[in-house]
């Protein structure tokens, strides 16, 4: 059903006007109103063919009335597109609502029921427009309810020329039916979506709510303990005159702490960026050597602490084609990870070849490994809970998560091999430049 959907264009005239910034609320009003119309221009095709084919009187002059709405209503939609989404209700509400009041007082009068799509009508402005908007929601509901009253107590039948097939009393019941089944599927086709994308907008929120709680969670405890260590030692050096050995250990702590918080931040705040959709991919012609460099000179004290040596094999001449920010952040948490759950005195191999048409970047390490359940969690991209390293190290979970969505940003991909107490291999993909 969603191919064929896809296949007739509809899901893409439902979305016309949604964009990135809109909330997830407005998008879902910009939808109904999308639907409302579309709805809309169907049902003024199908009636000027019916009352053509049935002898409607003044069918002529009714069928020129649909041209025009179906006019407006393509005009709603193109409106949507422009972001001018007030305009674009308030013309949509008035379109679906004067134009059958006209054709019902010229032509059918109470006969055929089309008097009860101003029942519809009437709830359609609860769907599309805001709360910010109660007085228009107001003043369509009254004036369509009104529409309804008028022809329910104070209408007359139409009157019809014999011979045409109005002129049959079962032809008349046969409207009415349609009139009273359409009205019903419509209400139902757009309430059903609304509830749909009420239900989407209930687990967004409950998203937000969980991703909230783990920024407050690392706020509280991943930063912290850093912070607590910079403090400690601070006033350490401030309150006494400490001997030079003790001042570069003073100096060495603040400085692990530092960066141990500046990762903490990054990855924050990367995570934040790219579950808001506000990651910004600008691929350039990168030296891969020289980002990998980079990478281990921040991360180079915190490798010596633990007398990690660190390996590379990678050639100069190897060219990547992707985000330099985004790049750096991956190898850096890459790296990190690997020194933080390697054994001290251990070994880190950092290896690059061209596949294909991608750089293939392993990090390997003969660490404590992973354990299959959170292998399992990062290739599904879940979330888990970050284990301590080798020597007590905290980390916030985030670090892999955040590699493996901003690599796909850039077309690339990660793979984890590994197994407990034997170590852990990471493979990078990143596009070569052509």
């Amino acid at each position: 059903m969603s191919n064929l959907i896809d296949k007739l264009g509809i899901r893409r005239l439902l979305n016309l006007g949604v964009t990135e910034e809109l909330s997830l609320e407005s998008s879902v009003r910009v939808q109904l109103s999308n639907l409302v119309a579309l709805l809309g221009i169907f049902s003024n095709i199908q009636y000027s063919i019916f009352f053509v084919i049935a002898g409607a009187p003044h069918y002529l002059f009714m069928n020129m009335i649909h041209v025009f709405v179906i006019a407006f209503l393509v005009y709603v939609l193109y409106l949507n597109t422009r972001k001018r989404y007030f305009l674009s209700r308030i013309i949509l509400v008035i379109t679906i609502s004067v134009p059958l009041f006209l054709v019902s007082t010229i032509s059918f009068g109470t006969s055929g029921g089309f008097y009860y799509y101003f029942l519809m009508f009437a709830i359609v402005p609860f769907v599309i427009f805001p709360y910010e908007e109660k007085w228009w929601i107001l003043f369509v509901f009254l004036m369509n309810t009104v529409f309804y009253l008028w022809f329910e107590f104070f209408g007359t039948p139409g009157v019809f020329a014999k011979g045409t097939l109005l002129y049959y009393k079962e032809v008349q019941d046969l409207f009415r039916i349609n009139s009273v089944v359409s009205c019903l599927s419509f209400v139902a086709l757009f309430m059903f979506y609304f509830l749909r994308n009420i239900n989407h907008i209930q687990k967004e929120m409950v998203r937000i709510n969980d991703h909230k709680d783990r920024i407050f969670s690392i706020l509280a405890h991943d930063l912290k303990g850093p912070i607590g260590t910079m403090n400690t030692f601070l006033g350490y050096l401030t309150n006494s005159l400490p001997e030079r050995e003790e001042l570069i250990f003073a100096l060495k702590e603040l400085k692990k702490s530092t960066n141990q918080t500046y990762l903490v931040l990054e990855n924050l705040l990367d995570w934040v960026r790219n579950e808001t959709k506000k990651t910004q991919c600008n691929p350039n012609q990168l030296n891969l050597s020289s980002i990998i460099k980079n990478a281990i000179d921040i991360l180079n004290m915190q490798a010596a602490e633990k007398g990690i040596r660190i390996e590379t094999k990678i050639s100069d001449e190897y060219l990547v084609l992707c985000d330099e920010r985004m790049t750096a952040t991956v190898l850096r948490n890459i790296l990190s990870n690997a020194i933080k759950y390697s054994h001290p005195n251990g070994k880190i191999l950092i290896e690059a070849k061209a596949i294909s048409s991608f750089m293939e970047i392993c990090f390997e390490d003969n660490g404590i490994g992973m354990t299959e359940d959170l292998l399992e969690k990062i290739i599904e991209g879940k979330r888990f809970t970050s284990q301590f390293g080798t020597v007590g190290e905290k980390g916030t979970g985030l670090g892999l998560l955040v590699c493996i969505e901003l690599l796909k940003e850039q077309g690339g991909s990660l793979r984890v091999k590994s197994n407990p107490k034997e170590g852990t291999k990471i493979i990078i993909q990143l596009p070569l430049v052509n």
